[in-house]
């Protein structure tokens, strides 16, 4: 007997209603039985799940309006045998068929050198990330902290070297450094933008990261053994770049105290900023490569996906979004550089407008 709906409210993914040929969907993520009803979906939806019940989907033009049909036993073991799901053949579905340039996205991704530093951090190995502004690496390093237990210290760039030794003041006040605190009580010291602090401050680490000694204005001290450096840059101590015109040349013998680690963008790491939203990640992944390619000195990083997907919850339109948030003040031939023709990607259709303005 058939049966007929207008409205699911629950099964694999949730449905809302239906109307005309068409069935808009909310889908919840990182589902893997999903697989079944995504595929119907790319055939027009020819089969549902709801309420434990497996039902054919039969479009009905007299009645302008959908027939539902549960299976019968032959049917449903051809439906399950058919598409019993496999991680790869999910993973390439359900990116593949989703709407409205969003995919699914693990929330709970890690970067593929995650595991790599925390090893390195684990075993003693001082660690240097070397990667481009905003790729997460302050993020990441203080994850990992937490996870393996050690307390976490931060000093950006060292300019002067109190900022590692700590001073006495006039009253014979000793005034402790975050340097000062994980070599003495243990603790991970993240040194960022290494690369952009003098070299001669650097030279005074040498001893303490190899030597485990240092000496402070109130005297030598031992390392405590829970004491790890890790330090991150945007260049790799070579000085400085297009790019990072501020960078420095950092000392051979500074440089032979880290294990160096490349540290680049993810695009895993990029559709969970996003929220699933691969037309924006894809945009912004274009545009950085375009801006290497032709030497263009611009920063297309976590933060502008950040500043996208929040300015569009507002009423700016997407020409200005993009003008604020991606290519912020830059010149005008330099935006004309940037060709993307998909007209299915909103981004790239909005970035024409804006070469056009």
């Amino acid at each position: 007997m058939k049966k007929q709906i207008t409205k699911v409210n629950k099964c694999y993914g949730k449905f809302s209603e239906f109307e005309g040929d068409k069935v808009f969907v909310i889908f919840n993520n990182r589902t893997s039985s999903l697989r079944k009803i995504y595929k119907f979906k790319k055939r027009r939806l020819q089969v549902i799940m709801h309420d434990y019940t497996t039902y054919k989907i039969n479009w009905n033009p007299l009645k302008d309006s959908y027939d539902f049909e549960p299976l019968n036993e032959e049917e449903k073991k051809d439906f399950e045998d058919d598409f019993t799901p496999k991680k790869k053949d999910i993973e390439e579905v359900l990116e593949e068929v989703l709407e409205d340039g969003y995919t699914t996205f693990d929330k709970d991704a890690r970067h593929t050198k995650e595991l790599m530093i925390e090893t390195c951090i684990e075993q003693d190995i001082p660690v240097y990330l070397a990667g481009p502004a905003g790729s997460g690496k302050n993020h990441i390093i203080q994850k990992i902290a937490r996870r393996i237990g050690l307390d976490f210290y931060f000093t950006n760039s060292v300019q002067q070297e109190y900022k590692i030794t700590g001073f006495i003041d006039a009253g014979g006040i000793f005034h402790e450094t975050e340097f000062f605190k994980a070599f003495t009580n243990g603790g991970l010291f993240f040194l960022d933008e290494i690369d952009a602090s003098i070299p001669e401050v650097l030279v005074l680490l040498n001893a303490a990261i190899a030597n485990k000694y240092f000496e402070f204005p109130t005297g030598k001290v031992d390392a405590h053994e829970d004491f790890r450096v890790i330090a991150a840059g945007n260049t790799v101590g070579s000085g400085a770049d297009e790019l990072y015109v501020g960078r420095m040349v950092l000392d051979s013998a500074t440089l032979d105290r880290f294990a160096i680690i490349p540290f680049d963008y993810e695009r895993q790491l990029e559709l969970g900023i996003a929220n699933g939203n691969a037309h924006l990640v894809d945009f912004i992944r274009s545009i950085r490569r375009i801006a290497k390619e032709n030497g263009i000195r611009a920063t297309f990083s976590y933060r502008a996906i950040m500043m996208v997907r929040d300015l569009e919850k507002s009423d700016v339109s997407m020409v200005d979004i993009l003008k604020i948030a991606v290519f912020k003040g830059m010149q005008k031939d330099d935006i004309a550089c940037f060709q993307l023709y998909d007209d299915s990607n909103k981004y790239n259709k909005a970035l024409r407008q804006l070469q056009r303005d």
